[in-house]
């Protein structure tokens, strides 16, 4: 299956490959049994089943090479032939479904449309329920894949779990749960699927099924995107048991990847590339080409290149091309990729450019908004940083830094803050180059802090315990077992006492480094304790305006959540259309408005607003709240700017009325390329110029400006001239909405939490 688009989470690699392995639950040695089951079966169901199968293994095949779905359709039709002259409804009801799937694989989705349509009448009048919920789930992977449908899905979600659950099918009902909260983790709701995600593994306990790495795969990435790693490593290492203890290894090669990249994000280098060579490995001999195996292979590749192998590197990922070939353009773009890392490393600096920009571009006509995208715009902003153009590795830098921080490792954003305060150092923007500082080191604090460090200690011992303890228990079954105890047991011993005496050395050295430093902390005191008592008291009343300030937002953000979940609930019960799009369009409006407060109690900053963040957050929601935003690229032009409080609400108002209407009206159905640019920049003299700009059909050829007959229009110059300043509107290849202001002086201070973290900083 060919992915063209998927949510911007978590997330990482790991949610393109469960999509495979939702829909593709056999392997290719498993095929080899079953052809060999066909090849001696009879004319009864269990040959249908063979034959679906089959069938079910070639459809799901990643990529739409066309031989595989012709072989899907050569099962399925010899599958359906049987089944009709068996007289099996049920049968010939899911192998409709599956023929769905490989109509809109095709390319023909209207076709596939079609058939959903009347297979769903069908199975109400027949009360097939089963095959109902199934074909629900699996129009709901293709909405999701296909055009991001979030809504769409999640409704084709919950009714299959009702239908499993007036079935009395537990299991089903419980996976059906756990697909919607892998939708909510991709949406990067982490917290809201990680306590669904609980509740499902309770649920399988209790039913007593035992294949639970699945669920305790998603909860290791649902932490790690929340930067929780030392949760995502206790459930990584269980969905890894969990897998070896079951015996269902069909996904291990993903699990070893994910295990993998929480080692790297801890800093446990040797584990980290073990599990990326143990996941590669895997993959390799089932021989398809998997988004994965190629990120793997990358990892092996950066690891062979830090050990001056770069050539080496260069031909492994060569000879991996080779032997499997990619079919998609994520595939594509990784190999583009880590050709790139390869070529740096030679020196080669033009081919590594070519490859790193080539990979961009493949990544951004495939649609894909995911960590690795993010990856790809971080390793550009280090290549320029490393060869001193600041510039641009800046512009990739903020791209990188751009994407949603909730669907982002905290490792990764760290990083990239520590990038950017170089980047701004070298070009004399301090002021920013200290906040990436600050943020660096408040980022590494919750990562690396004591607690976690000794944390994921325990964690690694208890995990390389039971693997002693298993590695123990397959020597019981070998006939020299006694020889090998007793070589045990002196092994131990040696260590035991080269550990004692390396121990009381590095325990000396503790000891003097205690000394010197309690030495040095102490003449340190004396100046601290006199710059403390001149901040202490100037601290505390400018942190109590700033506690009670951000309660303040944090009440009012609340109380317009309230609102909006009340316009939602009165939305539900309307049947009038007009209706609805106008309560959707104060909703909408609501929230424009909550958003700022949102942004003043997150920050540090309580009374400015950076419109760049501001601005990214506030086109994601509009963009969930539009069947249409799938068919709009929106061109974020926006310089970092903030805004005081007072002209920020306004202007979110502004922006939210001129890009709604951008998005209703702007495009016929019919229209590609579809762009709505959004350009914020300060102007001269202390002025921020805001346009809005698309490249649709344009104002009606009677419209009149000075009339402002729509309350769009006459919202925007209202509050255009709450902000003092001058609101245009005119069409120009499109519609092209500009307005100007002057901007409050009290943006342009410095906050006085900023000032206290400064002196604190250089005393």
């Amino acid at each position: 299956m060919k992915l063209k688009r998927a949510p911007i989470l978590v997330l990482t690699c790991f949610l393109l490959l469960c999509s495979l392995v939702k829909a593709q639950n056999i392997n290719r040695q498993m095929v080899a049994l079953l052809q060999e089951e066909l090849h001696n079966s009879h004319a009864d169901t269990a040959r249908i089943r063979i034959l679906v199968e089959l069938g079910k293994y070639q459809l799901y095949k990643a990529g739409e090479a066309k031989a595989d779905l012709d072989s899907s359709q050569h099962y399925l039709q010899a599958a359906a032939q049987l089944s009709d002259s068996l007289g099996q409804q049920v049968w010939k009801h899911e192998i409709k479904s599956l023929v769905m799937v490989l109509t809109m694989e095709r390319g023909d989705s209207a076709g596939g449309r079609k058939i959903y349509n009347h297979l769903i009448e069908e199975c109400r009048r027949t009360n097939d329920k089963a095959t109902e919920a199934a074909t629900l789930f699996r129009m709901g992977i293709w909405e999701r894949v296909r055009f991001g449908s979030y809504t769409k899905v999640l409704h084709a979600y919950a009714r299959s779990m009702q239908l499993y659950k007036e079935l009395h099918d537990t299991l089903n009902e419980i996976k059906m749960q756990k697909e919607i909260a892998w939708m909510h983790l991709t949406e990067g709701k982490n917290q809201l699927a990680e306590d669904m995600l609980l509740e499902i593994l309770e649920r399988y306990k209790a039913a007593g099924y035992k294949k639970l790495h699945y669920t305790y795969n998603l909860l290791s990435v649902a932490s790690r995107v929340k930067g929780d790693n030392d949760k995502a490593l206790l459930y990584a290492i269980a969905s890894v048991e969990s897998m070896q203890a079951t015996k269902d290894t069909l996904s291990a090669a993903s699990f070893y990847g994910d295990l993998a990249r929480i080692y790297e994000d801890v800093g446990n280098h040797k584990e980290s590339i073990k599990y990326f060579q143990r996941s590669l490995d895997t993959w390799r001999q089932e021989g398809l080409p998997n988004f994965a195996m190629f990120f793997a292979a990358s990892k092996v590749v950066r690891e062979m290149i830090s050990q001056g192998h770069a050539r080496e590197a260069l031909e492994l990922i060569n000879r991996l091309q080779s032997e499997v070939p990619p079919i998609t353009l994520i595939q594509h773009a990784i190999i583009a990729q880590t050709r790139a890392h390869c070529y740096e490393a030679l020196r080669q600096y033009p081919l590594a450019e070519k490859y790193y920009l080539s990979a961009l571009h493949k990544f951004q006509e495939a649609d894909m908004d995911f960590e690795g995208s993010q990856q790809l715009q971080q390793h550009i902003g280090r290549f320029y940083l490393s060869r001193g153009d600041y510039q641009r590795a800046g512009t990739f830098l903020r791209k990188a830094l751009s994407y949603y921080p909730q669907k982002n490792a905290v490792s990764s954003l760290m990083d990239i803050h520590y990038m950017l305060y170089k980047v701004d150092s070298a070009q004399n923007d301090y002021r920013s180059a200290l906040n990436h500082l600050r943020l660096n080191k408040e980022l590494s604090d919750s990562l690396f802090d004591e607690n976690r460090s000794k944390q994921f200690s325990e964690l690694e011992v208890k995990y390389q315990t039971v693997q002693q303890e298993k590695n123990i228990q397959d020597l019981n079954n070998q006939s020299s077992l006694q020889a090998a105890q007793l070589r045990q047991a002196a092994f131990k011993q040696h260590v035991t006492l080269g550990g004692i005496a390396v121990l009381v050395i590095i325990s000396g050295l503790l000891y003097y480094l205690y000394v010197v430093k309690n030495r040095h902390n102490k003449e340190l005191e004396v100046q601290q304790i006199k710059i403390e008592s001149k901040n202490n008291s100037l601290q505390q009343l400018v942190g109590e305006k700033e506690w009670l300030l951000k309660e303040l937002h944090h009440r009012v953000k609340n109380n317009l959540h309230m609102v909006m979940s009340l316009l939602e609930s009165q939305s539900a019960f309307q049947r009038n259309d007009d209706a609805v799009q106008a309560i959707a369009q104060s909703r909408d409006r609501v929230y424009a408005m909550s958003l700022i407060h949102q942004k003043l109690y997150q920050t540090d900053n309580v009374s400015t607003v950076d419109v760049a963040e501001y601005l990214r957050e506030l086109v994601a929601h509009l963009k969930d709240s539009f069947d249409n935003c799938s068919k709009i690229r929106f061109d974020l032009q926006t310089e970092r700017i903030e805004i005081d409080i007072s002209q920020a609400v306004p202007l979110g108002l502004i922006l939210n009325e001129a890009i709604t209407n951008c998005i209703k009206y702007a495009f016929p159905a019919n229209k590609k390329d579809n762009v709505i640019l959004i350009h914020m920049s300060d102007a001269a003299d202390g002025q921020v110029q805001l346009v809005v700009a698309d490249n649709g059909i344009g104002l009606p050829p009677d419209f009149n400006s000075k009339r402002r007959e729509s309350l769009g229009m006459r919202l925007m110059a209202g509050l255009t001239d709450d902000l003092n300043g001058i609101f245009t509107v005119r069409s120009e290849n499109g519609t092209i909405i500009t307005v100007v202001f002057a901007r409050s002086e009290i943006a342009d201070m410095p906050a006085a939490s900023t000032d206290l973290n400064a002196m604190s900083f250089s005393a």
